[in-house]
């Protein structure tokens, strides 16, 4: 027979066992309270046990490991639980029976079983081990790879556990029927409760009465079923099993045993039958110490279970005891006593105190047992039970449990490794705080930090959200410290929607504190409501009592806002880097994301109407009256109560933004499943729209000397839907008058977003056809102020020559081509940009001065001063020519699709005007020496520039279209003498700028290729300034330099507009593929693009065998199954059919026209869309650690 074990804390594998040959045998012993009889149970242990443990858990000079990460209160408690530990461990055992196991032991082999590592156990190391190396190791089985068995949840047959599971009966209905079996054999009725927790483990192998009947040899007998269990290479137990049949299994295993110790304690079994209580104790307790987890598992839970009932019971009998006391002593003080009650009474009185201590008793036994070593068990799921159990013991008997004792283990579990144990305490704080806070003021000042450290900064989400809610319980309590409330109103902030919902009930009665107090320093609520009634009118004009509400958002926002502006500073940067890297506008501001879920909470947020009469409001005139009625006074003391501040207008004017996309749009993707609270009806949002485009204008009027809040103004027009001005043309003349105010910002401004915004606005109205003439008329006028200010520019000096203009000049110069540059994405500008000047000083086409202000991209001598005013000329410059090609390739398609004539004076001016373009933006890049923003813009147009007429190929080639062959010209290549003298040197700085960046190893170069050059650009050579943030961030921003380019590069090679012909074809496409398993996944896949194979499969429609990924994440997330990657590759092959579709935009749409990366397009959509495949995968691992 093998010795019996100690109870393990932790293993690292669910069917780990201990061997016997690992240690010598005086340094193993057997745990005494798992194998006495029950008559000779002794609490105290043996004074010479201690010395001959060396295997015993101790304190030493390691601390516990709780108390290692968490703190423990204090000394005296360090030494409480270890006594509690230490007492636990040295129940009193039989030598004799000892040495007799002892001896079978030697005799005995265990299975062959492979070498693992070391096993945790209970407490720290032996005392006298050297090192953590030197301690007996415990040998793991094998884990199964294949023929994995799961174990039935029901299998066929009769008995207790076919009743438990099987019978569909209640819980209290099957120990009733097993009572009846006990009273009628009670050791045949005890083996099938024993052998029901065997099954419910997993474990089909029986115990016998016999078995049973010798208590001394229960360690031995079980460790036999753990052998013969671990053959049977089972790798699930239903307490984890995913099956339908293990749906409710726990419910049902917890419920019987629950049920048991209900009808043992109804019957008073539980009392005159004190051997039933301890063999189950006895046989559950060494379960709840087994290495095999299955065992342990199903043990504890069941030990959690009876431990849950016997508390039920005290809890009962404390009831009992106290109505007996009451009842004795009103019967006591009677006048005529009967003093047969009385002594019944006093009888009832003994029974219920001797079996309340008896009950106590085995109370303390099981939590020893079974809570004091499996709350730290290496299993997250045993841990997480342990701590559902402490919560229900707490509110189920509080005057016991309610203690520091019983507390502590809650609060040091707060800083569990698993996810599912903290989340597990945090339930079940919230259980107990919400029914007793104030008689925990103690707990709560030690580890109220602790929670509001889970709730700001824990790394799970979930645990986020339940951490808030339990913080939101201490601050209805009133035991929150300022700066902690600060700190958890900040998370209204957060980027994940997910916290901000959580938070968002804290926030709010936070604000209504604000609202209360402003409401009692104006006169009260009944004062306020005498004045303003219910407001129930749609006058939102006019002062409002819940302006009041509106002032306290806006001040609370206001605060908060500046601190984050103060403390996150980096990651803002981050943010603002974030969308330079993704070529996009930059995110949604942290008050956009606030107002999301304020709008579901906040009434007045949720009418926006409200909340743009108190933006229109005139705040600033005087609030005297003429009377000095308490009426007026009320009103006027109102009037200066809610005056905002102008950083507060800002803000509101950004919820003012958030709430009509909440209200207006259709529901965010994160809720696209909900009905959100709040939206209107189509005919409501009509209404709305109709209003709302009213009310533009007045902002536009009153906010729009300031760009920034202008700019938010411009953006509330996107939300309209503009078919209600199309149908209804009466409100023709209200939508006019909105064109106006925002061609006048358009003119008066030249702040970057706020011309975005417009550009926006007039692209969303020309998607209508009854506004485009509308629209078309105000771009005419843009148009006409934007290229006088250019030729009234050009008449004063030559612009094609650098260096020429003072920075004034230059500035005046850089907003009107940024200007150009928008109205030409937004229509067609062709007409435009053709038509000669009628100036004499100034009559050349708009477009050829264009051209010609791109030739100020030579770089001939550097000036620190002027280079970057010059450059940023150069670029608007060169976007503006960049829309009018597109939009002239368009109406080429269109003249060559209807087979009309070109004139050849048409097409000798299109061919000198893209050869002057290539031509200077040659000499753009090519002047300098470093990869600069303007040089690697300037590559990327001139390959773009010779892709878009590449459809012309095979029209000029088309001998039925004769006509069409002096287009010809239009496909020269770029010169080929570029690739070794630019292109190539180009691409050798940007690959190394990112190799650098990101520490990747290049490869070195061929026999036929050029050396390496060490020269890095200067700025390479700051990274030891920057913050880790920043160095992310430049590091992304590299990858995204040298995919753009590279992309840019491989479509041209496609088109056969570079590196087709000449003496070096064909060595740029060689220099691309060089390192191309070198520097990431995004890199690998535009040059991917290369491949002929690639490309066959992609217009073939094929699906590819391997997944992409985005950037530096791909490497962490695990790779998707062939079947997930066949779903995204649907989704993606209609996008990528044709490699050419970059360079040749689909037709009617500026988007299509703007948007001209679609190379990038399956990345970011992957990206998005692999963490919901990939998620479920994180719960898999059940059974290993």
């Amino acid at each position: 027979m093998s010795p019996s074990r100690l109870p393990l804390m932790e293993t690292s594998d669910n069917n780990a066992t201990s061997s016997p040959a690992s240690a010598p045998d005086n340094s193993r012993r057997r745990s005494g309270r798992v194998v006495r009889a029950p008559q000779k149970f002794s609490p105290d242990p043996h004074p010479s046990q201690n010395d001959q443990a060396t295997s015993k858990r101790k304190r030493g000079t390691d601390r516990d490991e709780e108390d290692v990460e968490n703190e423990s209160p204090g000394e005296d408690e360090d030494e409480e639980l270890s006594d509690l530990d230490d007492e636990e461990d040295e129940v009193e055992d039989d030598p004799a029976s000892r040495s007799r196991r002892s001896k079978q032991s030697k005799q005995k082999s265990r299975p062959k079983k492979p070498a693992a590592k070391r096993a945790k156990v209970n407490g720290n190391a032996p005392a006298n081990a050297v090192s953590a190396s030197h301690a007996p190791a415990v040998k793991l089985p094998n884990r199964p790879k294949k023929n994995v068995r799961v174990t039935i949840a029901h299998p066929d047959g009769d008995g207790l556990y076919a009743d438990v599971f099987g019978s569909g009966d209640s819980s209290d209905d099957v120990a009733a029927h097993w009572f009846q079996r006990y009273q009628e054999d009670d050791v045949k009725a005890f083996t099938e409760v024993i052998n029901c927790v065997l099954l419910a483990a997993g474990c089909e192998q029986q115990l016998t009465e016999d078995d049973i009947r010798d208590p001394d040899n229960s360690a031995n007998r079980l460790s036999e079923l753990e052998d013969a269990y671990q053959q049977t290479n089972i790798s699930d137990y239903p307490l984890i099993s995913r099956a339908k049949s293990s749906k409710n299994f726990r419910e049902l295993l917890i419920g019987f045993f629950e049920s048991l110790i209900s009808v043992l304690h109804q019957t008073d079994v539980l009392y005159s039958d004190e051997d039933l209580l301890d063999n189950i104790q006895r046989w559950v307790g060494i379960m709840s110490s087994s290495s095999l987890r299955p065992f342990r598992h199903t043990a504890t839970t069941v030990g959690l279970a009876i431990l849950s009932s016997l508390i039920d019971v005290t809890k009962q009998l404390d009831e009992r005891i106290t109505k007996s006391n009451q009842a004795l002593q009103a019967e006591s003080n009677r006048r005529g006593k009967n003093k047969n009650l009385i002594e019944n009474t006093k009888k009832a009185l003994d029974a219920a105190t001797r079996n309340r201590e008896f009950i106590d008793g085995k109370v303390k036994e099981f939590f020893n047992i079974i809570f004091i070593h499996r709350y730290r068990d290496i299993d997250p799921k045993i841990r997480a039970e342990c701590v559902e159990a402490l919560g229900t013991w707490i509110c189920t008997l509080p005057t016991v449990y309610m203690s520091p004792e019983y507390l502590r283990y809650l609060g040091w579990l707060l800083s569990d490794v698993s996810v599912s144990t903290r989340l597990e305490v945090l339930r079940q704080l919230a259980r107990v705080l919400k029914r007793d806070a104030e008689k925990l003021a103690h707990f709560i000042d030690r580890f109220r930090p602790r929670l509001v450290e889970m709730a700001t900064k824990d790394s799970d989400i979930s645990v986020r959200v339940a951490a808030i809610g339990v913080v939101d319980i201490l601050r209805g309590s009133g035991m929150l410290e300022p700066e902690e409330i600060d700190s958890i109103s900040k998370l209204l902030f957060d980027s994940e929607i997910r916290i901000r919902k959580a938070v968002v009930g804290f926030y709010s009665a936070l604000i209504q504190e604000v609202i209360d107090d402003k409401v009692d320093d104006i006169g009260g609520g009944d004062a306020l409501d005498e004045v303003f009634g219910d407001e129930e009118d749609e006058d939102y004009d006019s002062p409002r009592k819940n302006w009041i509400n509106i002032k306290a958002l806006a001040e609370n926002l206001a605060v908060y806002d500046a601190q984050l502006d103060e403390e996150q500073d980096e990651i803002r940067h981050g943010l603002d880097v974030a969308a330079d890297v993704v070529n996009a506008n930059a995110p949604d501001s942290r008050i956009a994301l606030a107002t999301q879920v304020l709008y579901e909470k906040i009434p007045e947020v949720n009418n926006w109407q409200i909340l743009a009469g108190y933006l229109l409001f005139d705040h600033s005139t005087s609030a005297k009256s003429r009377s000095s009625s308490k009426t007026n006074s009320i009103e006027a003391a109102l009037k200066k109560a809610v005056a905002p501040e102008p950083r507060e207008e800002a803000i509101l004017l950004e919820v003012l933004a958030a709430a009509v996309k909440e209200s207006l749009l259709p529901s965010a993707e994160h809720d696209k499943h909900k009905r959100r609270a709040g939206r209107l009806d189509l005919d409501a949002q009509d209404d709305a729209g109709m209003k709302l485009a009213a009310l533009i204008p007045r902002l536009l009027n009153k906010f729009g000397s300031d760009p920034a809040m202008a700019a938010i103004v411009l953006r509330l027009e996107h939300f309209l839907d503009l078919e209600v001005f199309q149908q209804l043309r009466q409100n023709s003349a209200t939508y006019d008058k909105l064109l106006d105010e925002i061609t006048t910002q358009f003119n008066r401004h030249v702040d970057q977003r706020l011309l975005n915004e417009a550009t926006a606005a007039f692209i969303h109205a020309r998607q209508y056809e009854e506004l485009e003439e509308l629209t078309e008329n105000k771009l005419a006028l843009l148009w006409d102020n934007s290229l006088n200010s250019l030729r009234g520019i050009d008449k004063i000096c030559e612009l094609s020559a650098r260096g020429n203009l003072d920075q004034e000049t230059l500035t005046e110069l850089s907003q009107t081509l940024m200007k150009i540059s928008k109205l030409a994405s937004i229509s067609d500008c062709v007409d435009v940009l053709e038509t000669p000047g009628t100036s004499g000083d100034s009559d050349q086409p708009a477009i050829k001065i264009l051209t010609g202000i791109v030739h100020r991209g030579l770089l001939t001598e550097s000036n620190d001063e002027l280079d970057d005013p010059e450059d940023e000329v150069v670029g608007f410059a060169i976007k503006a020519c960049q829309f009018y090609f597109m939009w002239k390739v368009k109406k080429l398609r269109n003249i060559i699709e209807s087979n009309e004539e070109i004139p050849d004076s048409e097409v000798d001016q299109l061919v000198i005007l893209r050869k002057d373009f290539v031509t200077n933006l040659i000499q753009t890049f090519s002047s300098r020496g470093f990869n600069d923003d303007l040089r690697l813009f300037a590559v990327g147009v001139a390959c773009d520039l010779c892709g878009l007429f590449v459809f012309l190929r095979p029209i000029t080639q088309d001998p039925q279209a004769p006509q069409y062959r002096k287009l010809s010209p239009l496909l020269e290549e770029m010169p080929s003498a570029l690739i070794t003298q630019e292109i190539i040197p180009i691409f050798d700085a940007a690959e190394r700028a990112y190799a650098k960046r990101a520490k990747k190893q290049l490869n070195d170069p061929t026999d036929d290729e050029d050396p390496l050059d060490d020269e890095l650009p200067p700025e390479d050579d700051e990274d030891e300034e920057l913050t880790e943030q920043e160095r992310f961030a430049a590091e992304l921003k590299a990858e995204k330099i040298l995919c753009e380019l590279t992309g840019k590069l491989v479509l041209a090679i496609l088109a056969k507009t570079i590196d087709h012909s000449g003496p070096d074809a064909g060595k740029l496409r060689k220099r691309l593929n060089r390192n191309k398993t070198k520097l990431g996944n995004n890199y690998r896949d535009v040059v991917a693009y290369l491949d002929e194979e690639h490309l066959r499969e992609l217009r073939g429609g094929k699906k590819k065998p391997a997944v992409k990924a985005k950037g530096k994440e791909a490497a962490k997330k695990p790779m998707l199954s062939a079947e997930l990657v066949i779903e995204d590759d649907d989704d993606e092959n209609p996008r990528l059919d044709d490699p050419f579709e970059e360079v040749e935009p689909e037709e009617g749409t500026v988007e299509d026209l703007r948007r001209r990366e679609l190379l990038e397009d399956p990345i970011e959509d992957e990206e998005e869309e692999r963490p919901a495949a990939v998620e479920p995968m994180e719960d898999d691992e059940v059974i290993g650690d």
